[in-house]
């Protein structure tokens, strides 16, 4: 049966709201989306109210004001260290900090951390970059590695630019996208720890 047209309108009318709710949603202001997580507050910066913590219900927990935030990076700048913005905040599952610290290499902006906690207690933290003019800019997502997915303990794995040095996986460390092997008794004894981009399964030789 086909679908009346003020039916086809309504639904093309909704998904083009949709759309553009979801356009203006990704330029709100908010600095933290997934992976940076603190048990659902989201903070949100701009250059007349500075940064504000709101909760996942959209209250207000803390705000850090423009000028406490403009004395935080004219402070790292003068000291050469990371300066704390005046004032901790209160996150629905512990204190928040704001830290200025050394501008981003590349583009010159300024950069500023946020610490917190989330619902498990564990502390997370993100930083993301404020430019000259003031524009805050969304915490840019982190780089995944997966090259360790490959390997498994007890693995013999080489080195790619030295195959001479190889032996058994002893641990894998995913947070550092390293692994751990140890050469083979009798031929050399000891162990190494390497990134697993610079890995590869190898075959014990005599």
């Amino acid at each position: 049966m086909l679908m009346k047209r003020p039916v086809r309108i309504a639904i093309l009318l909704a998904f083009f709201a949709l759309l553009v709710g979801s356009s203006v949603l990704a330029d709100d202001g908010r600095i933290n989306r997934a992976p940076y997580h603190f048990g659902g507050d989201t903070l949100f910066c701009n250059q007349e109210h500075g940064c504000t913590l709101l909760d996942k219900t959209g209250h207000e927990l803390t705000n850090w004001p423009q000028d406490d935030i403009a004395t935080a990076f004219a402070t790292a700048d003068s000291s050469g260290h990371n300066a704390k913005v005046k004032g901790d905040g209160k996150g629905t599952y512990g204190p928040m900090q704001l830290w200025a610290v050394s501008p981003d290499a590349t583009t010159g902006n300024n950069v500023l951390c946020m610490i917190g906690f989330d619902e498990w207690g564990k502390q997370n933290d993100m930083c993301f970059q404020v430019t000259k003019d003031w524009h805050y800019l969304q915490a840019p997502l982190p780089v995944t590695d997966n090259s360790c997915d490959r390997f498994s303990v007890g693995q013999f794995v080489q080195l790619i630019g030295d195959p001479g040095s190889s032996g058994k996986i002893i641990s894998i460390d995913l947070g550092n996208h390293t692994v751990t092997f140890g050469f083979v008794p009798g031929l050399r004894a000891a162990s190494f720890t390497a990134p697993c981009s610079e890995v590869e399964p190898g075959e014990l030789r005599r």
